[in-house]
């Protein structure tokens, strides 16, 4: 029996040399030269105009609410099916969580749902990429537009993505990218914080560099550094910087690779979604994804369950994502009325394993176990 987990990094070929040089130097500590020259490599290529290494996704968030300077109670609007980083970014910073609804072919933020939960107390917009698939961020941005609202990008699974032709995280006041072992690019554990404006690219540089005007420092342009603000340390290090610059080298490979398993699952699921079996997943027009993770959503929870039971059991990890923040045990004091379409998709979507290095056998015995089942519950 095969074992295929559901994610696994790929370990590039040029990874062990990039450590050993960074080694080599002496230098670990972060704000150096591996993760400066990964920070502009990223600008060049993505068209960003300041990106800043974090020490992760999450820390990005927690840096871009910081910089809304936004009053306690103020609120904050967002997708309840989410990763909790989202809304504890919001909660840290003493704004108030509202959970949004999704829409049902894209998993991401409605932007209908959006505009009814506007109140005088919204600060700021926080959509989330699902899975790399753009948000519709022209809806969104009009409805920021009217209310005089800032967009904060939670673009985590969304390197290397876009919305007609601009790259997500790129797009909002600032955006949030994550560098975890399960993304599609990873140092294990990191994130990226990027931004267009130059007032915000300062404070955060100053913030990350725990509230003190250290980077001006190793720039030579004051000549001893000092606390100058609020901050926290997300700087990340010379050696995380060396693994994320070795993945960057092979990120086409990467997404090449990620994009011919989609498309594999999405022909050979096709038959079963035509019998209603299954839904595959849905790109937007306007979206170019990155592939970062595949989906299903069954008909029902029963029948989702079974089916990762017997997925599991034929040694594949298949699994759900995530249990809806509106619903879990700390959230459940900032729900506002009911999400069903969230509630229905957190109980019905099924992930399949996407990773580079998945062959085309494991890809090939992962349809036939889906193909098996249906067949086998046809017949009792």
């Amino acid at each position: 029996m095969m074992r295929i987990p559901l994610t696994k990094p790929h370990i590039p070929a040029n990874l062990l040399p990039g450590l050993e040089a960074v080694l080599r130097t002496g230098v670990l500590h972060g704000n150096g030269e591996v993760g400066q020259r990964v920070e502009r490599w990223m600008e060049r290529t993505y068209g960003f105009r300041h990106v800043l290494l974090t020490t992760s996704g999450t820390h990005a968030l927690e840096l871009a609410v910081m910089l809304l300077d936004a009053k306690s109670g103020d609120e904050a609007i967002l997708p309840s099916f989410t990763f909790v980083s989202t809304a504890n970014a919001v909660l840290r910073a003493g704004l108030v969580p509202v959970f949004a609804e999704i829409d049902e072919e894209t998993l991401n933020i409605s932007p209908q749902d959006v505009a009814k939960r506007v109140t005088p107390k919204t600060r700021v917009i926080i959509p989330v990429h699902y899975g790399g698939v753009a948000c519709d961020m022209d809806a969104l941005g009009s409805i920021a537009d009217e209310h005089k609202l800032a967009i904060v990008e939670d673009a985590a699974h969304a390197i290397g993505a876009s919305y007609k032709g601009r790259m997500l995280g790129g797009i909002g006041a600032m955006g949030c990218l994550s560098f975890h072992d399960t993304k599609n690019v990873t140092c294990g554990e990191g994130g990226a914080f990027v931004t267009n404006d130059d007032r915000l690219a300062a404070r955060a540089e100053t913030i990350r560099e725990k509230g003190t005007n250290r980077a001006q420092f190793l720039r030579g342009e004051v000549d001893k550094y000092t606390w100058v603000d609020i901050g926290s340390s997300f700087v990340i290090s010379e050696i995380l910087a060396a693994l994320l610059e070795a993945q960057f080298a092979v990120i086409e490979e990467i997404t090449k690779r990620r994009k011919t398993i989609y498309e594999f699952y999405l022909t050979n699921l096709r038959p079963l979604e035509q019998r209603g079996l299954l839904r595959l997943p849905v790109i937007p027009p306007y979206a170019q994804t990155n592939y970062h993770l595949f989906h299903i959503l069954l008909p029902t929870e029963g029948i989702r369950n079974a089916l990762m039971v017997h997925l599991r059991n034929a040694g594949i990890g298949a699994a759900f994502h995530y249990i809806p923040l509106h619903s879990s045990p700390f959230g459940k004091q900032f729900a506002r009325g009911d999400l069903p379409v969230t509630d229905k998709v957190s109980r019905c979507l099924l992930r399949l394993p996407l990773y580079p290095d998945l062959t085309e056998a494991e890809s090939s015995y992962i349809v036939e176990q889906i193909a098996e089942f249906f067949s086998k519950i046809s017949r009792e």
